[in-house]
Formats: C-alpha cells, structure tokens, sequence
C-alpha cells in the first residue's frame, strides 16, 4: 500500500522521495547500513524525464528497470511497488513541472557479505528534484569530448549503481576542459559518453554503437533510431571508430539529460566547422515534439541552425 499523501503536496519545489512505501521530504528518508546497495553498489537504477509534471518514456524505463533486475539476478517486487503508478504520484505531488526521476533499486539490506541470499527486501527509492534541461543556446554551443581508453567492466548493458569509472572519467576530462568523456576501446572504436550514447554522421549515413554488452542501450538513444527511420534519415547500427569521429559530418551525444547535444569539438579537435549539424537539428526538435506531446503540451518553438 502506497503511503500517505504528504500535507502540502504542492509546496515540493525542492523534491520529494518515495522510499519504500512511503512518500517522504529528501532530509526525511534513511537506509540502513548494511544495505548492499551502499556496500557492494549492488543495485540498478533508472533517471527519467519530468516534463508538465509527467513522466516522459516510463514505459521505456520501466522495462529497461527489470532488464537490469533479471540480468543481476534480483526479483523486483512488482506488486509492491507498482512504479507505473508510483512515479507519476511523486511526480505530480511534487509539485514540479520540469524534473528529474532518480529511481534506484538496491539487493537490500543483509549482514556484510559478497555472497548475496536470494529472497532478500530490495530496497526502492526513487528522488525528484528539479532540473533545467538545454536550450536552443546551449544546443548551438554544443558540447565538447575528451576520449579516454574504456575501463569499466563488460556489462556495461546493465545499468548498474557501480559508476566510479564515470566518476574518474568526467573528472578527467573538465580538468582537459571538457565537457564530457568519451570512452573509447583499445583497437580505437567509440563506444559512449560517461552518460550519454555517441552518434556520428559518416558520409551521410547516422551510426551508433550496437546494443551489446559494451554500452548502455539508451531510452533516448532508443528513440532516436525510431525517429531517424520515420524521417527517412540514412542511418545504421554500426560502430565507428576515431578517426572517422574526427573526419565525421556532424556528431552528437544523447540521453536522458542533454536530450540531442551536438559535440562540437573531440579532444580538441573541432568535428566539422563545430555547429550543429542538420540531421542533429532534425532529431532534436522531432524528439522535442514528442516529448511536448507526451508531457501535453503545445508544440515547441523549433531550434534553429544559427
């Protein structure tokens, strides 16, 4: 049974939590110490978008949420936490009109041990808070990548708390002045941002990494692909490596946060003449259009080139 509304759902500007069953003010939730979603990073996690107080692609998630349950051998209590219904309650008491969903399962709480018992509590938590997602200035600045050789582990398909790798990587690259990183395997191939999918448009034709073991199939990245093929847009699941990134038309990252964002430059090196390119301005106001539909809204006024 879902918890109590709190007594002034509208006031939640700053957040609200749902923490296992309950509905909560952020300061208010706890876990316990030994959970090993805070021990071992023995957990999942979703981050979804909030647009006119609604939760944009939750089905996407959802299903992506029990994916990484089954891949680490954890039964999500559906019944419980029904989270088709959950998220959209604490996205709309919150109060907030444009947000984010952190959503995190975790093993749940046992004495500490790597060997884990199966039948254990998960512990589920899911956060709003608000956000401000890119505008048409910050699309046409567009963003700058620095590689660097790709040492997470092999599942990188399961979304999975274990994000030090991202940690290190970003870190690593704001102090290159960068905006984000960009991992990149021995032989040289590209594989994805820190948090985000990579995309190269190539002699016309859009690639990105396929769906394997070595990156994150992103909601976004997922709706991009659909995207390109009602527009009629040349494109392929192909990985590509850095040499074709830098003689590359056009590139761009996406996810959930940044939506399209052009990249304009890759370890200093500036992709084409560094503007958004016309197959980026094309997904992105598609995938604004679909968002503002889904959240209710009018549609948005469209980015432009320049």
């Amino acid at each position: 049974m879902l918890g109590p509304t709190l007594n002034h759902p509208g006031d939640g500007a700053e957040g609200l939590l749902y923490l296992n069953g309950r509905f909560l003010r952020p300061e208010e939730g706890c876990i316990g110490v030994e959970d090993r979603g805070f021990l071992f990073g023995d957990g999942v996690y979703e981050a979804l978008k909030i647009l006119n107080g609604r939760c944009l692609w939750l089905s996407e998630h959802l299903a992506r949420l029990g994916e990484s349950c089954r891949e680490i051998d954890l039964e999500f209590p559906w019944a419980k936490h029904p989270l088709a219904e959950i998220l959209p309650r604490l996205a709309e008491e919150s109060g907030i009109e444009a947000g984010l969903v952190y959503l995190q399962v975790t093993r749940g709480v046992s004495p500490r041990d790597f060997d884990y018992t199966r039948g254990l509590e998960p512990t589920v938590m899911a956060l709003i808070r608000p956000l401000t997602f890119p505008d048409e200035v910050t699309f046409r600045r567009g963003i700058s990548l620095q590689p660097w050789g790709d040492l997470r582990w092999a599942r990188c398909d399961i979304k999975s708390l274990n994000l030090l790798p991202a940690v290190l990587g970003k870190r690593a690259a704001r102090e290159q002045g960068r905006d984000e990183v960009l991992w990149v395997a021995p032989d040289g191939t590209v594989r994805e941002g820190g948090s985000s999918n990579a995309f190269a448009v190539i002699d016309g034709v859009l690639r990105t990494h396929p769906a394997d073991n070595f990156i994150l199939n992103g909601i976004t990245r997922q709706s991009l692909l659909r995207l390109a093929g009602e527009l009629d847009v040349p494109h392929e699941v192909r990985a590509f490596t850095m040499d074709e990134l830098e003689g590359a038309d056009e590139a761009f990252v996406a996810s959930t946060t940044r939506d399209v964002m052009p990249v304009k430059s890759v370890g200093g090196r500036t992709i084409s003449d560094g503007r958004p390119g016309p197959i980026s301005l094309q997904l992105v106001n598609r995938l604004r259009e679909e968002a503002a539909s889904l959240a209710g809204l009018d549609p948005p006024q469209l980015f432009s080139r320049s």
